[in-house]
């Protein structure tokens, strides 16, 4: 699943990119390491407002649950979303029904490949500068302070060869999106059986980039949001593994 994503890149290059506003309220930076269980605020377009970012949160708290204890345990179960089930699944069925789609921008992911007992993290890219996941957003209200906070999930689907081999263990990938796609899911009125085929389109692997990278990206004492940590490195033992680097 995909907890680990980067985007390097500025407020001018996104509204550039994705022909929207970034309003001054957002304070964003490039960053190259984001850390899903941080919960951040991240720069994303809605349906709703397709025209400029807004800032939310990952980690999607449904309108539904009763308490901030329970939102912080939900939210670290609602980082992914697999897109099969987003309108069965009682924390994502309703903002799958009122459209409540989002792209999350990107510039690279995080995966790891297992081999024995040992993970290896990997840094993968598409053939887009900046590329776009789809997403599903929605609202709840704290009981207690009665602040409204905003917060979406990241959509995953079956991998496509490039990252089933990177991504060996659970053989899924985020649901990244073509431009075509991309307009689609952000401004067309879907339908469920619509919705449920764009988001089973994977992103086709020979217009996607992977390559390892060193375990500084997990580490708990050194800063992972420095450009070295998309830095290539080899890793002997995975030197006759196929299908890894492309």
């Amino acid at each position: 699943m995909c907890f680990h994503t980067s985007l390097v890149a500025d407020a001018t290059a996104l509204e550039a990119r994705f022909d929207a506003t970034m309003p001054p309220a957002i304070d964003f930076a490039p960053t190259y390491h984001i850390n899903a269980y941080s919960f951040p605020a991240y720069p994303v377009l809605t349906h709703q407002q397709p025209d400029q970012f807004r800032a939310i949160r990952w980690g999607l708290i449904p309108h539904w649950v009763k308490s901030k204890a329970d939102a912080d345990k939900l939210r670290t179960q609602t980082i992914n979303a697999r897109s099969e089930t987003i309108y069965e699944k009682p924390s994502f069925r309703q903002a799958a029904k009122q459209a409540k789609r989002c792209l999350i921008p990107v510039t690279g992911f995080f995966e790891w490949h297992t081999n024995g007992k040992m993970k290896y993290p990997f840094y993968l890219t598409t053939d887009q500068p900046i590329t776009s996941i789809a997403g599903l957003w929605d609202e709840w209200a704290d009981p207690d302070s009665g602040e409204i906070i905003t917060t979406f999930s990241l959509l995953t689907t079956d991998a496509n060869s490039l990252l089933a081999a990177v991504h060996n263990e659970k053989k899924r990938m985020p649901c990244v999106l073509t431009p075509d796609a991309e307009r689609t899911w952000l401004h067309e009125d879907l339908t469920e059986r619509d919705a449920l085929h764009l988001l089973s389109t994977t992103y086709p692997a020979k217009q996607m980039h992977s390559q390892s990278i060193s375990k500084r990206i997990t580490s708990r004492t050194e800063s992972t949001n420095v450009p070295e940590v998309l830095a290539p490195f080899t890793y002997p033992e995975l030197s006759n593994a196929s299908g890894l680097v492309a």
